[in-house]
């Protein structure tokens, strides 16, 4: 969903619709079919954090670029740098491509920069759980 947001935006709410239904067809399911499954201790969630943190990153990319490239939202922004072809198609005016690249590479590294910015300032532990740990 996050990948191609810009794409589909209804995708968020599809999605939340169907956990939603597999919430609770699987709740059905442990409570009524199977067996409670047996807890295991670990540290943390293992090599599923790196998929999410790649798929984070990955994100603002793809939607950047589709914003840039596919959509006609920048189209509608910047309308000297875009002309309508014979078949009605979206094309980048000739000498405009190296602005349009820039600017939606511009777009990504903001993204991107946010995004570190708030991954740096937020603690990855909460503060009432680090202060009730050491007890």
């Amino acid at each position: 969903v996050t990948l191609f947001a810009s794409a589909y935006p209804l995708a968020a709410f599809v999605a939340i619709f169907a956990n939603l239904v597999e919430v609770r067809t699987d709740a059905a399911k442990l409570g009524r079919v199977c067996l409670r499954p047996r807890s295991t201790r670990t540290d943390g969630i293992g090599t599923w954090r790196l998929v999410l943190k790649t798929m984070v990153w990955l994100s603002a990319l793809t939607n950047c670029l589709l914003f840039g490239f596919s959509s006609k939202q920048l189209f509608q922004w910047l309308p000297g740098h875009y002309y309508l072809d014979e078949f009605g198609r979206h094309r980048i005016t000739d000498g405009k491509g190296a602005h349009v690249t820039f600017l939606v590479f511009g777009i990504e590294h903001a993204l991107i920069f946010v995004a570190v910015v708030f991954n740096l300032a937020v603690s990855k532990v909460p503060e009432d759980v680090a202060v009730s740990e050491p007890r």
